[in-house]
């Protein structure tokens, strides 16, 4: 999955956590051949989690919660939705006719799948090594794609340093910079850097909830 693993690592400078695809990415390579139905789960995993991260950059009302509990098709249709009124030149027409493609690679996780699914061994139905081929390839071109369409965007969110005052306070106490607000010197001196501090505890107060919601 060259194409992939080469559009990842250049948004790695902008977006620290993007790196974590490269876990599955690996997956998939690693399984295509000894785990065929191991590394199409693992296609349909990162077509998931491609598409969340780019909602999630580009919806300020992204609700993480909900969203987990819809099924990738579902997800992957409204999606679409989100990127092309953000994107003027995917082909919009094309991608949402990709959905037909999406629904089936979940369907054969759903009927094959060996981790999320466990099946009663042996299996009645494994998927063969060129199968598994194509669904990586597939998947390494679509995903390639939406991640070069989201890298052309310039998103304008004019973000305020006063738009996230418990964010504010909970990075000053995190680190204590004297008398001075560390979070208002990173505002001032590193945008990017303070961006990049406020999804990090984005992600960590929706990991909270979730775990909340599970106990």
């Amino acid at each position: 999955m060259k194409q992939t693993k080469e559009i990842l690592t250049q948004l790695e400078a902008a977006y620290a956590n993007i790196d974590y695809y490269h876990l599955i990415v690996n997956k998939i390579e690693n399984n295509v051949s000894i785990n065929p139905d191991i590394s199409i789960e693992s296609c349909k995993s990162l077509i998931e989690g491609i598409s969340k991260f780019i909602w999630r950059q580009l919806d300020a009302g992204y609700d993480g919660v909900k969203i987990d509990k819809m099924d990738l098709p579902d997800i992957f249709k409204k999606f679409v939705i989100v990127f092309s009124s953000r994107c003027d030149f995917i082909e919009t027409d094309f991608i949402r006719r990709s959905s037909s493609l999406i629904q089936t690679i979940s369907e054969i996780r759903n009927k094959r799948g060996d981790i999320s699914h466990g099946k009663l061994a042996p299996k009645g139905t494994v998927s063969d090594t060129h199968f598994s081929n194509l669904v990586m390839h597939m998947t390494d071109g679509l995903v390639y794609y939406l991640l070069n369409c989201f890298s052309r965007i310039e998103i304008q969110t004019e973000l305020q340093f006063e738009d996230n005052p418990g964010f504010n306070a909970w990075l000053d106490e995190e680190n204590k910079f004297g008398t001075l607000s560390y979070s208002k010197a990173l505002f001032d001196q590193d945008i990017e850097a303070y961006k990049q501090e406020l999804l990090s505890y984005l992600d960590l107060l929706e990991t909270d909830k979730e775990n909340e919601q599970t106990t």
